[in-house]
């Protein structure tokens, strides 16, 4: 089982500033009336994000405060830092068998974002120039804690007078420990900071309570970053990219993540305190949400929260009354996000807050009201629900009310009752997703039925701690299960266990192969027939919000019905054409084949299919099988590349082909093709061809010629190297006179071209003309009306314009009289259409249909 621990956040590799981040600084745009203030650190120039939260200008109101104790549960503080002189306390520690000191480098460089000493002539400057900066060393060398550290660390600081804490760790799962610890602060009056992970997923913990201010990470562009995480408890964003700032043995260097972001939102909490110290932790974080900076949509949303912090805004506002406003009409309704709080007021003047939730799954909402009217019921909240009508409860304070939702948006109107006078009210936001469909399963004797088929998938959830999902599915037959639980937010963690019905010898250990990056549980297995249970379970026995994704595939064993076919004596007989189809289920499984070839046939094994990487190996044996004619190993390769194994002609017999494989396979069919061709005068690609008469005709009398492959090729292109060659042979066939080879006029035309003495003895005879750049240009396809010219010219036929027969030869054409004598002389023939189509390309079979009419052959 993996073990579940706490991992800081944030990178500490040391980066150079980039080019982007220093144009940042250079011409990040100032408000012509605003004075700001430019301290004089040595790399002042690489703090960008100071800019980028106006802490220039916040630094004309207040440089810092040592009024406010700010504590830091982090890996502790390299107090020796000379940047950080003056600003911190000792470090109290939490981790048995390490000394104080920092041993990670994490916790100085947060400390040194809050608050290294600005304006000393060295290294950074912090958002705050002087700070009480309270370590609390929680994290351990690797960087690494458990909940019940961190939840001491929170009550110690809470103890030890913390008005602020920062926690730049954060953690997949809902600790109960972890909530009372940020509770409690809350209670105590302590503004509790703390990172939203750099997952790019939901919200980690502790940040994702609602009293806890969560922080996500832009870059200098303001673009929320894509590891950032996310969802309905954001609640605000800081830079977050290469935040230069203290590091180990009073060194410098950057830092990116979440961890980077939380200190400057914790620094900005302890500013606003320094100057209005009455303020609750309610009333601190409506301030920096209220004066947070938009950079996506208007008002809060699910990436960037209630948008940038602008530490000078937070600083010089007062508590607004309502945050929320104006939001008196439906269309003007603020988002309420699950798990968050809101401090809103109603009076006279103001008697109507709208609000809205999106609500992620079918569940329950849970509202706790804290109302400072002394009234029975000063608010009356009415709630519109799809496919209800409006239904309405009464809240005063200390209220609970719970609402039963379905997944989407939820509208709510909070109206102040008569005579409630004017008062402030908070609402505390929580979200219980409502047991899944297959509820309740939680017990084995409970488990509930997955439908039959090949594939299944059902969706289930955790609504309880403990909650246990127990399913079972029948095996029909041999075969193999691959079953997939999918969750769909890191916050789950799936553990899979499988049990065969009365198989209590051979139990198998609980599946938990995945990670917190990837929690999905992926199970391949083989099975044999009976029923299975399925036990899904929550390795962090905790409820969760959200869902996961069983998905089954059951695979039979593949029935190969050529079985038994393991000796060439029972080899199976393959007709012409056909496929080889089967499995090899073991290592020493063999397939045989045999096949009868009547007469001289050419025969190709292509494999279109092969089941396994590694191939099969294909052997072919004569009749007395004694002689190997091909061996191949890797037939699977041949079917990647979807070429032809195996191509040869063969005299009439009886020949074999044996199958194995070194990887069984039973579960998937191999599929190999036999294609046995007839050879027709030597060809074995003419026997359905219309002009197989005329190729053998002429083949005979040695006119035309197939190829290395007999194969002829009918539907194939003819060079005008071919053709010249082909028509010389008929015209000596005729008697015809043809000619000598003179001078060569051609540029194009080798002596070494396998054609060089037919083309020059039919340009000779005026046959075959070149081009005017004085090239014959042997390889091209010659076109119909080339061909008809040139045997027009071979035949000494008299030409001369007359009417042309096609609608697409017109009487002017440079082939036309050619053309015409030759229909006249039924050797052409056009289409049904009525075209000629003189430019279209010669084919081998067309052009020996045409030598056979115009020579008698």
């Amino acid at each position: 089982m993996k073990k579940k621990k706490w991992k800081r956040r944030g990178r500490t590799a040391v980066t150079s500033i980039s080019a982007v981040a220093l144009l940042v600084t250079l011409y990040h745009p100032q408000p012509a009336h605003a004075a700001y203030i430019a301290p004089n650190d040595k790399y002042y120039h690489n703090q960008t994000h100071l800019k980028q939260i106006r802490a220039d200008r916040m630094w004309t109101v207040s440089k810092g405060t040592t009024a406010i104790k700010i504590a830091v549960l982090d890996s502790g503080v390299d107090a020796t830092h000379p940047d950080l002189q003056g600003n911190l306390l000792p470090t109290i520690n939490l981790v048995p068998k390490e000394p104080a000191r920092d041993m990670k480098g994490h916790g100085t460089q947060v400390a040194g974002i809050i608050g290294a000493k600005g304006n000393n002539g060295i290294g950074v400057s912090g958002v705050m120039w002087s700070a009480k900066i309270l370590p609390i060393k929680v994290l351990d060398k690797q960087g690494e804690t458990d909940t019940n550290t961190l939840a001491k660390g929170i009550y110690r600081a809470v103890s030890e007078g913390a008005k602020v804490i920062c926690m730049s760790a954060a953690y997949l799962y809902h600790a109960p420990a972890l909530e009372e610890a940020v509770n409690y602060a809350e209670e105590k009056g302590v503004v509790v900071v703390a990172a939203s992970g750099n997952e790019g997923d939901r919200v980690d913990y502790p940040a994702a309570y609602p009293t806890v201010i969560s922080v996500g990470s832009v870059n200098g562009s303001n673009v929320v970053t894509s590891s950032s995480n996310y969802g309905p408890e954001i609640d605000i964003v800081a830079p977050g990219v290469s935040i230069y700032t203290t590091a180990m043995s009073g060194k410098y260097s950057p830092m990116t993540g979440t961890s980077a972001a939380t200190p400057q939102v914790a620094a900005a909490a302890a500013m606003v305190l320094s100057r209005q110290p009455f303020l609750t932790p309610l009333e601190v974080r409506q301030i920096l949400f209220g004066s947070a900076t938009d950079i996506a949509e208007n008002g809060w949303d699910r990436k960037s929260g209630h948008g940038l912090l602008n530490i000078e805004k937070a600083v010089r506002s007062k508590l607004s009354s309502d945050i929320s406003e104006p939001n008196n009409t439906q269309s003007k309704a603020t988002p309420f996000p699950i798990e968050s709080q809101n401090l809103s007021r109603l009076g006279p003047y103001d008697t109507i807050d709208w609000f809205y939730t999106d609500v992620p799954y079918d569940g329950k909402l849970v509202f706790t009201a804290s109302v400072t009217s002394k009234a029975v019921a000063p608010i009356a909240a009415t709630f519109y629900m799809e496919g209800r009508g409006p239904v309405t409860y009464y809240l005063a304070d200390g209220d609970t009310l719970t609402i039963p939702t379905q997944s989407g948006r939820l509208f709510y109107k909070l109206e102040r009752g008569s005579g409630s006078g004017d008062f402030a009210y908070t609402l505390t936001n929580r979200f219980t997703i409502g047991p899944d469909g297959y509820e309740r399963n939680n017990e084995k004797t409970a488990y509930r039925s997955l439908p039959p088929g090949n594939r299944v998938s059902v969706t289930g959830n955790f609504n309880v701690p403990g909650d246990t999902d127990w399913y079972s599915y029948y095996v029909r037959s041999g075969g193999k299960l691959n079953i997939v639980v999918a969750p769909d937010t890191r916050r789950m963690d799936p553990v899979v266990a499988i049990y065969k019905e009365g198989d209590k010898n051979h139990p198998l250990p609980p599946f938990d192969n995945g990670t917190p990056k990837d929690p999905t549980e992926r199970i391949l297995m083989d099975v044999t027939p009976g029923r299975y249970f399925i036990k899904v379970s929550n390795y962090i026995p905790t409820a969760v919000n959200g869902e996961y994704k069983l998905d089954l595939t059951y695979t039979p064993e593949r029935a190969d019905t050529n079985e038994p076919n393991d000796t060439y004596r029972q080899a199976t007989k393959l007709g012409t054409n056909s496929f080889m189809t089967g499995t090899l289920a073991t290592r020493s499984d063999y397939d045989w084949y045999s096949f009868r070839v009547s007469s001289d046939s050419y025969v190709t094994i292509r494999a279109p299919y092969i089941p396994v990487d590694s191939g099969v190996r294909l052997t072919m044996y004569n009749q007395s099988l004694d002689y190997v004619l091909f061996s191949e190993d890797e037939v699977a390769q041949f079917s990647k590349r979807g070429r032809n194994i195996f191509e040869m002609k063969l005299k009439p017999g009886t020949y074999y082909i044996r199958l194995d494989s070194a990887k069984p396979f039973k579960y998937d069919s191999y599929r190999i093709q036999l294609i046995q061709q007839p050879l027709i005068s030597g060809y074995r690609d003419i026997s359905t061809h219309w002009a197989k008469k005329e190729i053998v005709r002429l083949t005979q009398k040695g006119i035309v010629k197939g190829f290395s492959d007999y194969a002829f090729r009918p539907d194939k292109g003819v060079t005008r190297a071919e053709f010249a060659t082909m028509l010389l042979r008929a015209m000596k066939s005729n008697g015809l006179e043809v000619g000598k080879t003179g001078s060569n006029p051609f540029r194009d035309l080798s002596r070494k071209h396998w054609a060089y003495s037919s083309i020059m003895q039919v340009s000779e005879l005026g046959i075959m003309q070149g081009y005017e750049n004085n090239t014959v240009q042997p390889d091209r396809v010659i076109s119909r009306a080339e061909m008809a010219v040139m045997v027009a010219r071979a035949k000494h036929m008299l030409l001369y314009p007359r009417q042309s027969s096609y609608r697409d030869v017109k009487r002017n054409f440079w082939a036309a009289p050619a053309i015409e004598i030759l229909t006249l002389n039924g050797w052409l023939k056009g289409y049904k259409d009525g075209t000629f189509r003189p430019n279209q390309a010669v084919r081998r079979g067309e052009m020996a249909v045409f030598l056979s009419k115009a020579f008698r052959l």
